[in-house]
């Protein structure tokens, strides 16, 4: 059995969503106790969540050809999602960037800094809500039950 682009959108879709309220999580967490590790461990999750929602928009576009040969009607709810996709990408590669030029900045032994740690947790948590909402319209187009 191989995968194809739509199996592997659904199995891929749940890293870029997750992943930044987990990073959110220990971001918040590493600055409340000044523990180091658990901000590196936050800015480490960002940096996979970012480069899998490259991933993920990738093989929603073959996901969507799919859909829209087999769903006639669902085009709103298809190009909802992909608008929505569009700006958790570009939301989360820009996450990636700043956790990793963070990383490389603040090398070992050097802390990161707490000013740094606290904006890419705001963003983080705007990621976080933008993934939900981009989640559920992709949730929309195969399941009526969430419209």
């Amino acid at each position: 059995m191989t995968l194809d682009g739509p199996q592997l959108h659904l199995a891929l879709n749940h890293l870029p969503v997750l992943g930044p309220p987990m990073a959110a999580a220990l971001l918040a967490a590493g600055l409340a106790r000044r523990n180091d590790e658990w901000v590196r461990a936050g800015l480490w999750t960002l940096l996979v969540a970012g480069l899998s929602a490259v991933a993920v928009y990738w093989t929603g576009g073959q996901a969507a050809d799919a859909l829209l040969d087999a769903l006639s009607g669902q085009e709103r709810f298809i190009d909802a999602h992909f608008r929505a996709a569009r700006w958790v990408l570009r939301l989360d590669l820009a996450l990636a960037a700043a956790a990793a030029a963070a990383l490389l900045a603040h090398a070992r032994p050097r802390p990161v800094r707490a000013k740094a740690a606290a904006v890419l947790l705001a963003l983080a948590v705007a990621s976080s809500a933008l993934g939900g909402w981009t989640a559920h319209l992709g949730g929309e187009i195969r399941h009526a039950e969430v419209r």
